[in-house]
This record gives structure tokens, sequence and C-alpha cells, in this order.
């Protein structure tokens, strides 16, 4: 498995002790993880590479890389993340398209679409190994010969990077109308990567007498749950203000792929009763507060729109982000 490359600026940031090196998964069927001893998402194959980003005692951060069948994602917009594993039971990962196995991807596993070829689509993830089902380094990691010259490679989504040696123009889309040049040495921070573009966001301050609206974390008005599911790609990330009926407090079960496994959710009744169920992921500072609900209470509540539809159930999953 050739490994992803990480920008050393993104590198540097990273606490712990960084390797950067290229080990091979000497047990089979390792597991891949989360967070350190956390959430199972994938097996490893004996004799897959990885790259090790950093080690914390006993386990080691690292990035794994492959192809999967471009059919078996299904888009996604969950933790930074821009596709997800649909594949009843799992979808094998290979070192190329039709190559061999490296390991197994378990439904519901969130992917960095990096690249697409014909049928197929390379995935990149960073997550938690055991070190000791490491073997020792193979080599230094550093670009091959094949990439020197090349524009400075692509980074997961959520780094801060800094623009270039040249000015950055950032586009409305991809090919799309220029909406803005970044100067260098600007920090920017890497949200989304699709087919040989990078999504990024720029934070700085204007003056509010000249912008249109000052509100910079706006909330979209008369959206209903009937309208989220009927049109889910035109919603996917605008924030909604709703009153909603609290019914259980529950947790994600594994053919749940719109969530992580044991995520926990809200039961909820939408605004207008005749729109029906909506699932409301609860992240982990609001989950005390969660847990006090009464059934029945209305809720006032912020939310972000994870999907309009849900695979399993076809109904509205948001991310709550307050409770009033």
């Amino acid at each position: 498995m050739r490994p992803g490359i990480l920008l050393p600026a993104a590198l540097l940031c990273l606490p712990f002790q960084m390797s950067g090196q290229v080990r091979e998964v000497v047990i089979e069927g390792e597991t891949f993880r989360k967070t350190a001893d956390g959430l199972r998402l994938a097996e490893l194959n004996r004799g897959t590479r990885v790259v090790v980003r950093r080690t914390d005692g006993s386990w080691a951060e690292v990035d794994i890389e492959g192809w999967v069948p471009s059919a078996a994602i299904a888009a996604s917009t969950r933790e930074g993340h821009n596709g997800l594993i649909a594949t009843r039971g799992g979808e094998p990962l290979r070192d190329e398209p039709s190559g061999p196995v490296t390991g197994l991807l378990l439904e519901g596993f969130l992917v960095d679409r990096v690249e697409d070829r014909e049928e197929w689509s390379r995935v990149r993830r960073t997550g938690w190994v055991r070190d000791a089902a490491l073997g020792a380094p193979a080599t230094s990691f550093a670009p091959p010969e094949s990439e020197v010259g090349r524009p400075p490679p692509l980074v997961a989504p959520g780094s801060e990077i800094t623009a270039g040696e040249a000015a950055l123009v950032l586009y409305a889309a991809p090919e799309g109308r220029t909406i803005v040049t970044v100067e260098t040495g600007t920090p920017v921070t890497v949200v989304e990567r699709r087919s040989g573009w990078t999504r990024v966001r720029v934070e700085g301050w204007a003056r509010s007498e000249q912008l249109a609206t000052a509100d910079p974390d706006s909330v979209v008005a008369g959206v209903s749950a009937a309208a989220l599911r009927a049109n889910p790609d035109d919603y996917a990330g605008a924030r909604l203000r709703w009153a909603v009926q609290f019914l259980s407090l529950e947790r994600a079960e594994p053919e749940r792929i719109d969530f992580y496994e044991g995520e926990p959710f809200l039961l909820a009744r939408a605004p207008d009763p005749g729109d029906g169920l909506v699932y409301v992921a609860v992240p982990a500072e609001l989950l005390a507060a969660a847990e006090d609900l009464r059934p029945l209470r209305t809720l006032d509540i912020l939310v972000q729109v994870r999907t309009g539809r849900s695979a399993l159930m076809g109904v509205p999953v948001l991310d709550l982000l307050a409770i009033f």
C-alpha cells in the first residue's frame, strides 16, 4: 500500500513523538481504531504498510490508504470526511484497483476520498493500532522521487496549513469563479478534498458596515423535515433552529451507517407532527444535558444537518449544537 503524504508543517503541530515512518502490520487481522483503544473501524492484514504519525504509550496513530470500488462509498459530511463505506458487512481495502487485499473497512467507516479512477476510488484515513502490532521501521518517510516538483501533498481535513510561495487563489467551486486571493503565509484549514481540489477555510476580520450580514453562523428558516428528506443534498451542512418533541435517548446500532457505532442520539418528533421522526446526534459535551431530558418534553435546539435522508430509515439526521 502506498502511504499517504503529509505536509511537514502539519506534522510539526501534532503532540507526542512523531516518527513519520513506514511500518508493516505483523499481526493478521489487527484492529484499526478511531482512537487509542477506541471504536473498531477496520481490520488490517499482516504485511499492510502504514505511516506512523505519532506514538502515545502502547498505541500508534497511523495513516492507511488504499482502493475500494467507488460504488461502495456513500457521500458524507461527518467529522470532516467526505465518504463512508456503505457495503453491508464491510468492504475490502486493496493496494491498487483490483489488487491484493490489505484489510477490511467496516460498514459505516468514514473515509477521505482523495482520487477517482474509472470505477475505483483511493481512500485514506487516520486511526490507531497497537504499537506492538507493527514491525520495525521500513524506511524514513519521504516523498518518492516521482513527487519531486509536484504541488505540496494533501493533508487530512481539519489540518491547518499555510498558503505556499505563490498567492493562493480561492474559487467558488472547482473550475468556478475566483472569489478571493490569499496572501503567502496565511493560515488556512483543510475542510474537504475532491479529485485534485482542496476546499479550505480562511478566518479573518472585516468591518461590519462592509458586510451584507454580520452573522457568520446564519440559520436557515422555514425548513421542514419533509423538505430535508426530499432534497438532502441541498441542505447538507445547513443550520436550523427547531422545536422538537423529545422521545428518548438512544445509541446507534452498527447498521445505522449515518452514525458511528454507539453514537448517542435523540429520537424526536419533527416540528410539524406530520413530518414524522428525526434523529439528533449528541456530542460528548452535551451528553450530560441530554441524559437529564424527560420524554415528551419540547426542546428548542440549534442543529446542523448531517443528512436530510438517512440510509437506513430515510429520516433526517442532525448534529446537536445547542439546547436553549
